[in-house]
């Protein structure tokens, strides 16, 4: 392979920078008397006369270096007197070249609706609206280059239903889920599904089919899928699909059980007819819930979230809009352990938890945006909620979009397979979530969701990630020292990476600066630290990672000259979050001590019973990490799902949850 494709990519991104505003030209198009040029290099330099000579009759002529190392240049030629694929051949097959191209057009490759109101959809594209921080989103307009929801790729029409108390059915911005093989208001139940008029949707607090009107259900409903593209109103995670209403009463469970009784009959049929009836719901979404319930009081209720995903429903639910620790207080719904529940909290434009949410580390899976979330509401009207209400309908649309987004291929294993392919589903959403601080150690995976980097995954494409996500080293002048950060894909293909740091700074390195990560495998990065002439202070830079699917991560960087170094290193006895989690390979879980401890780790199943007694020493105080391959004392793979690590030092006992995938 000739060097000039191995920096293929960063021509392309320079290219991006050189190229004029406001072109509209498809992919594929060029730049008219523009071509990049790779030119041999002897002792003397670059011979631009003779390759001018050569070409005076397209008065060929050097416009600018793009890269210096690789002798890459940008010429201009006069268009129209030989055809422009003449040149491009031409000027391959010239001695004095290496490779030659058109100098292409590229576009941004997000799909940003022209919804009036869009511009204030900070969870869909973050740009800073609103004193948000960029890029605090869940990638929205990348994902919807995919697709914009609607259709699987077999044709189903894709449902995801709501529970909630009310809704509305006239608002000019919601497109929501019809029974059409109900005649409404007939008294018969025409299509023998076992409830009569559910035309519109199921009312489990009057139980028939008048689905009673109300704000609350009407914003999640936009969240999810307000119509797209439409010039009026919002845009929801999907913007074509449908979303079935169903009722249920305020405060009573019954009714609860009632309306998943209904959205498990429609999605149940649906699979036994082989889509001739009912509904093919992929999701289910509730954003209500019994403050500081023990499930172990609401067996039924929980039930339903098993059998639900038996046929392929994935569900999700809000947790308490109240700054507890579900762990410790519990919760109904979001204690339940369900593999086919994922439960949420709410994360502000700012990538911060919204201070009155709750979070559990083996209780709550990931954050999701609900502060200040402007929606559809009551006659056509739209306006701003927050709350875990307006975080969890993310999640359950990003759902929703995945499934119009996978292939063939997919869908068909899906519906033979449902309740394996719905717990990917889940694994994916899992995995790809952006870890931020807030979050890092209150929820399973750390992090906020975003829904285009599980589409690559669930495509096939690599997503990388990197943990730790900052490095703090605190160090003496003349001195030297390193931290390790660990870079892992969670895609499915081999990815590559590169690394740099901005600004450039005399006193870190790392290495290695670029390589190939396998699927399911990581890779550990050293940074090295010198302090020689440094004075005492702050110093900071940031590392950035760069990702074959044309976004970074970034690691910020702290250092601290001082010669109090043992002084300032004060720890705190903690448990960290593991990573990644889910994990298939090895877990890396993190925990430190405020003083010489005796710490014991163990791995135990969910009845409590210790399969693994990982770690058990006595450890001075300061930060550690140790890991886990998924393996018992007597060296076996445990078997596929949900596992809890615990920790006890001294007084001190937590316990995080991890999630193993096979």
């Amino acid at each position: 392979m000739k060097i000039f494709l191995f920096i293929s990519l960063l021509t392309i991104l320079l290219i991006i920078f050189l190229l004029p505003s406001g072109f509209s030209q498809t992919p594929t198009s060029y730049v008219p008397g523009r071509i990049i040029v790779q030119i041999k290099k002897d002792k003397a330099g670059v011979n631009f006369s003779a390759l001018s000579d050569h070409f005076r009759d397209i008065n060929l002529k050097p416009v600018n270096l793009l890269s210096q190392r690789l002798n890459i240049w940008l010429f201009s030629f006069a268009a129209g007197r030989q055809s422009d694929m003449t040149v491009l051949s031409q000027l391959r097959s010239h001695p004095l070249v290496i490779e030659a191209q058109f100098d292409h057009y590229t576009t941004i490759r997000e799909v940003v609706p022209n919804d009036q109101f869009f511009a204030e959809l900070w969870a869909m594209k973050n740009t800073g609206q609103m004193g948000g921080v960029p890029d605090a989103d869940i990638d929205a307009t990348d994902a919807w280059e995919f697709s914009t929801g609607g259709l699987s790729a077999l044709g189903d029409t894709i449902v995801v239903a709501v529970v909630d108390i009310g809704f509305d059915l006239n608002h000019e911005d919601l497109d929501l889920w019809k029974n059409y093989e109900e005649i409404p208001g007939n008294g018969i139940d025409d299509d023998q599904n076992g409830y009569i008029d559910d035309f519109d949707g199921w009312n489990a607090t009057l139980h028939n089919g008048e689905i009673l009107t109300a704000e609350h259900g009407a914003h999640i409903t936009g969240i999810i899928g307000a119509v797209g593209n439409n010039g009026i109103g919002v845009t929801g995670v999907n913007w074509n699909v449908k979303v079935m209403p169903v009722n249920s009463p305020t405060g009573i469970e019954s009714g609860i059980v009632e309306a998943y009784g209904y959205i498990l009959e429609m999605r149940a049929r649906y699979n036994e007819t082989n889509g001739q009836h009912g509904a093919f719901v992929v999701a289910t979404n509730a954003s209500f819930g019994v403050d500081q319930g023990d499930p172990d009081d609401y067996p039924l209720w929980g039930a339903m979230y098993d059998s639900l995903g038996h046929y392929g429903v994935l569900n999700t639910g809000a947790t308490a809009n109240v700054n507890w620790n579900i762990d410790v207080v519990g919760d109904v719904p979001t204690a339940f352990p369900s593999n086919f529940l994922i439960t949420v909290t709410n994360t502000t434009n700012e990538d911060e938890k919204f201070s009155p949410a709750a979070w559990g580390p083996t209780t709550i899976d990931l954050g999701a945006p609900g502060y200040s979330i402007k929606s559809t509401t009551l006659n056509n009207t739209y306006w701003y909620l927050t709350g875990t209400s307006m975080a969890t309908p993310h999640v359950t649309g990003a759902i929703g979009l995945m499934f119009a987004a996978a292939d063939a291929d997919f869908i068909q294993e899906y519906k033979n397979n449902p309740e394996g392919k719905i717990l990917e589903i889940k694994d994916y959403i899992l995995q790809t979530a952006d870890v931020i601080p807030s979050l890092d150690g209150l929820t399973v995976t750390g992090g906020r969701l975003n829904v285009y980097k599980a589409i690559l995954v669930l495509k096939g494409y690599p997503v990388l990630k990197a943990y730790p996500i900052s490095l703090v080293m605190i160090m003496e002048s003349d001195t030297s020292g390193s931290l390790t950060f660990s870079i892992s894909n969670v895609g499915g293909s081999s990815g590559s990476y590169g690394i740099s740091i901005s600004p450039l700074v005399t006193w870190m390195n790392v290495s290695p600066l670029n390589g190939i990560i396998n699927p399911d495998e990581s890779e550990d990065i050293t940074a090295s630290f010198n302090t020689t002439g440094l004075s005492n202070g702050y110093y900071y830079c940031t590392i950035t990672v760069y990702n074959p699917s044309l976004y970074t991560i970034n690691i910020p960087v702290k250092l601290h000259v001082t010669p109090f170094v043992g002084v300032e290193e004060i720890w705190e006895t903690r448990l960290f979050c593991s990573y990644p989690n889910p994990f298939s390979t090895s877990a890396y879980i993190g925990f430190s001590v405020k003083e010489n401890s005796m710490v014991q780790i163990n791995i135990c199943n969910i009845q409590g019973k210790i399969l693994r007694n990982l770690f058990l020493s006595e450890v001075p105080n300061g930060e550690y990490t140790i890991t886990w391959d998924g393996s018992d004392d007597y060296g076996m793979k445990v078997k596929q799902g949900i596992y809890f690590c615990r920790m006890v030092a001294g007084e001190y006992v937590s316990i995080i949850k991890l999630l193993y995938i096979q």
